[in-house]
């Protein structure tokens, strides 16, 4: 197992496992071209974020992506935990583990990073479950969005 920084290489595996992650997890299926659009915009500037893979004998198997956040509260950045996702052939193997692992020790040893954070579906009891196993605890916050559709607001 061998976790490594994203490279432009990676972008139609990660586009891909991006599209399973959002119809496995939500049942929604994404426009291919504008997801490939977004991960090689993150992937060609580091400013917006960071993709993480995992390779087993050459092959990448899982993903985790961060962004940032800045907090006012705490004079650091929080990094947020997105886009993660094993092959359905390698969970249960510690994949995810050593991608977190990953995050978490960028996190530990940077002094301007003063947490991690992530946001779960509801109902995703496995992923919860994962997440408090690492030592992450639930917060007190609901989050709330406003999303606008093809580029233009929601109605």
């Amino acid at each position: 197992m061998k976790i490594r920084k994203a490279t432009i290489n990676d972008l139609e595996m990660i586009a891909e496992y991006n599209y399973l992650l959002a119809r496995e997890t939500e049942d929604k299926l994404l426009d291919m071209r504008r997801l490939t659009k977004g991960v090689r915009a993150l992937l060609e500037d580091e400013g917006k974020g960071i993709y993480h893979v995992c390779e087993i004998e050459g092959r990448v198997v899982g993903q985790i992506m961060y962004t940032y956040e800045w907090s006012d509260w705490r004079n650091g950045v929080y990094l947020w935990v997105q886009s993660v996702y094993v092959d359905a052939s390698y969970r249960k193997q510690g994949v995810f583990k050593a991608l977190y692992n990953t995050v978490k020790e960028i996190c530990d040893q940077d002094e301007q990073i003063v947490g991690i954070r992530l946001y779960v579906e509801k109902e995703n009891h496995t992923a919860k479950k994962t997440y408090q196993n690492l030592g992450m605890e639930e917060c007190n916050y609901f989050m709330y969005e406003y999303e606008k559709v093809n580029g233009t607001k929601s109605e």
